[in-house]
């Protein structure tokens, strides 16, 4: 009789565990697959950052060369990072790769973090 208890106490305890096995397993399921409210919360679009003229401690200043990812202002040396905000006066987004002058003098507005600069807005001639 004991040993009959023992048996249907282990199968109970093994009908428990895949139970719970799969539920775990359902619940995980929709997640794994993108579905259900953990891909929801992904799927927000990121917005695009732009210049905020309200940060303080924008400098301004002319900027002479630009040149891998490095600007010259007023005789001063700058890092840009790869993810620096550039935009043009009118609000068109340049990329730091593509800034590639030399001999120039455009006014510009930045703002530093630390020694390199977080963002810049570059005044080109008209």
């Amino acid at each position: 009789m004991a040993g009959q208890r023992s048996r249907q106490s282990m199968r109970g305890t093994s009908c428990v565990g895949l139970l719970l096995g799969a539920a775990v397993l359902f619940v995980g399921v929709p997640a794994v697959w993108g579905e259900g409210t953990a891909s929801a919360l992904q799927v927000q679009q990121i917005q695009p950052r732009s210049i905020d003229r309200s940060l303080e401690g924008m400098r301004k200043g002319v900027l002479t060369r630009a040149l891998n990812g490095t600007a010259w202002i007023d005789g001063r040396t700058y890092t840009l990072a790869a993810d620096t905000l550039v935009e043009s006066r009118t609000g068109r987004r340049l990329q730091v790769k593509d800034l590639r002058w030399e001999n120039i003098q455009f006014r510009v507005e930045y703002w530093l973090d630390g020694s390199q600069i977080s963002q810049i807005v570059i005044y080109f001639p008209e």
